[in-house]
């Protein structure tokens, strides 16, 4: 299959086989409809471009007023320590995060988008029961926030997800969130590697998600999971996915069922 060649002035066009490819920038600023509360799928092999991606549509998603909470969970990451500079996030080690001054309208500042949550890590016999316990904080907060009248909402991104779920043994609390949340306005972005073996928050996140992508990698098993996830449209995805393009996504709306291919970010 002869597939175009990405030019930046194009915002979109169509591939032989029908499917639309959306230039990612537009894609994220103009296409991607999010209402908070709606829990988002990414899946793909890891250095795929999953996190780069979610950064791309949280620029145009997060508010002072709605923000990204995101937990990190190893001791270097620096799309994450970039992007999450660009976008203005507050880089803390705890939750929840002392008084800033600059963060406080009442001192003239401004609240910050979002949070970079990242402890500290360098011991190899504390760091993740560190993390855990801080992640876990985090989780308890957010959705305790929730049911507040003053709540807003805001988004969870849970990068590493299988890590939290499995070696953290945060998976009750994700799965509570997916579950529980959505009517809260807090959606739940979970990252996974592989369908299968990364506990039951991959489960219930590909239940209870509103946005799937899914980009090329893995094995026929993951491509067998993924088909059977999208249900209606399975076939059409079973097709798609072995043809895209190193850091392009398939994206699929589970309740409206819209389908096109998000292009790699072009910087």
């Amino acid at each position: 299959m002869t597939v175009p060649i990405f030019r930046a002035e194009q915002e979109s066009w169509q591939r032989p086989d029908g499917i639309t490819v959306i230039n990612r920038t537009a894609f994220c600023r103009d296409y991607f409809t999010y209402k908070l509360g709606e829990h988002v799928v990414f899946g793909g092999p890891t250095t795929a471009g999953k996190t780069t991606l979610s950064f791309d549509l949280l620029e145009y998603i997060v508010t002072p007023e709605a923000p990204a909470y995101l937990a990190v969970s190893k001791p270097r990451d620096p799309v994450t320590e970039h992007r999450g500079r660009e976008l203005g996030f507050r880089r803390v080690d705890t939750w929840p995060p002392p008084p800033k001054i600059g963060d406080m309208p009442l001192f003239g500042g401004q609240k910050p988008n979002g949070f970079l949550i990242w402890p500290k890590f360098g011991d190899l016999h504390t760091d993740m029961a560190r993390c855990a316990q801080i992640t876990e904080t985090l989780l308890m907060e957010r959705y305790a926030h929730g049911a507040s009248a003053k709540n807003k909402g805001g988004v969870l991104v849970m990068d590493d997800t299988m890590i939290k779920a499995k070696i953290m043994g945060l998976d009750n609390s994700m799965v509570t969130i997916l579950a529980m949340a959505g009517a809260m306005k807090l959606g739940l972005w979970i990252f996974v590697q592989k369908p299968t073996d990364s506990g039951r928050t991959t489960v219930w996140g590909y239940e209870q998600a509103t946005h799937l992508f899914f980009t090329k990698g893995g094995d026929a098993r993951m491509l067998a999971r993924y088909v059977e996830i999208i249900g209606e449209h399975g076939s059409i995805a079973r097709n798609v996915i072995p043809t895209l393009e190193p850091y392009q996504f398939l994206y699929v709306h589970k309740v409206t069922g819209h389908m096109c291919i998000v292009e790699a970010n072009n910087e």
